[in-house]
């Protein structure tokens, strides 16, 4: 009896199922059918309604470079038959509110390079709501932007803005540079869609700094940002902190390094092979003097250095 009434407890619920599936994807299946039966209808039909669209869509890239007048709304919208006769927005493809990351991007039917490749799901277009997060397809603005290039990147990127703000930083805000110059904003398979490798871009610009030098820092040959924030940072030359605090990260501090970088009056040195000063207030001194000014090569240097500690190679000149 148990086992019965069990079975018949089964089979309710199998069925409730069945009939609530046949309420939630026949309407869809019923509609999708619809539209796929649409047949189009041609660019004027599209303009005596949507006029205002029409006329600034002539002047749009897209329509100059059209390889074929006539069907250019039918292209991205798809056809449009059904859509002109009952007035009903649902009856045909809306790129800026139908996108789904998941599925077909109709902008990428024609911009198919290689920028625009995606294997893990960290395209630009898939982390933003689509292409229209960005650009308005029936504009004339340049390369269809909601805003200019930067300015609209500052919109997502707020903890970026901020580095900005910082007192040294690349010069975007003043307008000597933009995102777009080290980025490729749609994507890639660089790290952070850099537009090349860290440090190849880095010394696209900086070119005195990439050697080969035959004292050579190792770190400047690896990549730029183990010293630098490329954004903005507090501390000089963005770098992400301020000299003796940097090298240290990397290098044990010199115990006889206390070259005077601030006003103050020290005895001699007591190991006078060693060079420098070595007193009770040598720590003090060495915390407040750059490493910068005796390493002036930190980046490489053909020159070997004076020093017979640092065997030619401590960048000091």
């Amino acid at each position: 009896m148990k086992s019965e009434t069990l079975m018949v407890g089964r089979w309710r619920f199998i069925s409730l199922v069945f009939v609530l599936s046949l309420i939630l994807i026949l309407p869809a299946y019923l509609l999708g059918n619809s539209v796929q039966k649409a047949e189009k209808v041609g660019d004027e039909t599209c303009a005596e309604c949507h006029d205002e669209v029409a006329a600034d869509f002539a002047k749009n890239i897209h329509a100059i470079n059209a390889g074929s007048k006539g069907f250019l709304c039918e292209s991205c919208h798809g056809p449009g038959s059904l859509h002109a006769e009952e007035g009903d927005a649902t009856l045909i493809y809306n790129p800026a509110k139908d996108y789904n990351p998941t599925g077909t991007n109709t902008c990428l039917d024609c911009h198919n390079g290689s920028n625009f490749e995606s294997v893990t799901g960290k395209a630009h277009y898939e982390l933003a709501n689509g292409c229209s997060d960005c650009h308005v397809v029936h504009s004339t603005k340049k390369m269809l932007l909601k805003k200019a290039g930067s300015e609209l990147c500052s919109d997502c990127h707020q903890d970026i803005r901020a580095e900005f703000l910082l007192t040294s930083h690349h010069p975007v805000r003043e307008g000597l540079m933009e995102c777009q110059d080290c980025h490729e904003v749609h994507g890639g398979t660089t790290k952070h869609a850099f537009a090349d490798g860290s440090r190849e871009l880095c010394v696209s610009c900086h070119p005195a700094k990439e050697g080969p030098f035959v004292y050579e820092h190792q770190p400047v040959n690896e990549d730029c940002g183990i010293c630098h924030d490329p954004h903005g940072a507090v501390a000089d030359n963005l770098l992400k902190q301020s000299e003796p605090a940097l090298c240290l990260s990397c290098h044990p501090m010199h115990f006889h390094t206390s070259i005077t970088g601030f006003n103050g009056n020290f005895t001699g040195p007591i190991h006078t092979d060693r060079g420098g000063k070595s007193t009770l207030d040598g720590f003090k001194a060495a915390m407040l003097t750059k490493c910068t000014q005796c390493h002036t090569q930190i980046h490489g240097s053909d020159m070997p250095s004076q020093s017979i500690s640092g065997q030619g190679k401590a960048l000091t000149r």
